[in-house]
Order: C-alpha cells, then sequence, then structure tokens
C-alpha cells in the first residue's frame, strides 16, 4: 500500500511540474485604451492549457484568454479597462474596493 501511495504522489507532483513549466511572467505597460494609461507595470502569468492560452493578473484576480498569448494580453488589457470603468460606477463591497484601490494606484486615466 505504501508504495502505491508514494507513486500516486509521484505522477501528482510530475503534473504539477508540468503545469509550472508552461507558466512564465511578465509585465504589461500599456492597456492599449486611449482612455487610460499605466503608471506601474502590471504583473501577468501566462500558462496555456492545451486549449488556449491563459493570461492571469493575480493582483486583481482578473483573467484573459485567446488561442495566442498575444490574444490573451488583449483579453486582459481590455478587461481590465472594463473593470475599472465598471467599478469607478459602482458602490462597492471591500473586496471590490480593495480592486479599485489598487486599479487607481496603478491606472491613470487621460
Amino acid at each position: 500500500m505504501a508504495e502505491l501511495e508514494i507513486s500516486e504522489k509521484i505522477d501528482n507532483l510530475e503534473r504539477i511540474l508540468k503545469k509550472i513549466e508552461g507558466r512564465r511572467s511578465l509585465f504589461i505597460r500599456s492597456l492599449h485604451d486611449s482612455r487610460l494609461e499605466i503608471n506601474v507595470p502590471l504583473p501577468v502569468t501566462l500558462e496555456n492549457d492545451g486549449y488556449q492560452s491563459i493570461a492571469y493578473a493575480p493582483d486583481m484576480d482578473i483573467y484573459g484568454c485567446g488561442e495566442t498569448e498575444y490574444e490573451a494580453i488583449e483579453d486582459l488589457r481590455r478587461s481590465i479597462a472594463d473593470l475599472y470603468f465598471d467599478l469607478k460606477e459602482e458602490k462597492l463591497g471591500a473586496d471590490l474596493q480593495r480592486i479599485f484601490e489598487y486599479l487607481r494606484s496603478v491606472v491613470v486615466e487621460k
């Protein structure tokens, strides 16, 4: 039984390592939106799940996806801009207020 448990744990670790291998980090310096400007580069994680590329901004817990890394980053940029303007207009709870405060610290309206 112990050998089976060890084998399962090794298999699980191999799956985790394969997932991590395909992940990389970068910073975006523009939202490609004429209304907003980034004043601090935003950290983004890129990975491919086998079907699509996924761009993730952990500081805002927001994703973008696409067939290519470029499309995923562009989708994330649009999502961040949309999120900024959506949150700007709403009465926010604590979690969304925290995200909006972070956005206001890194994004400036032109």
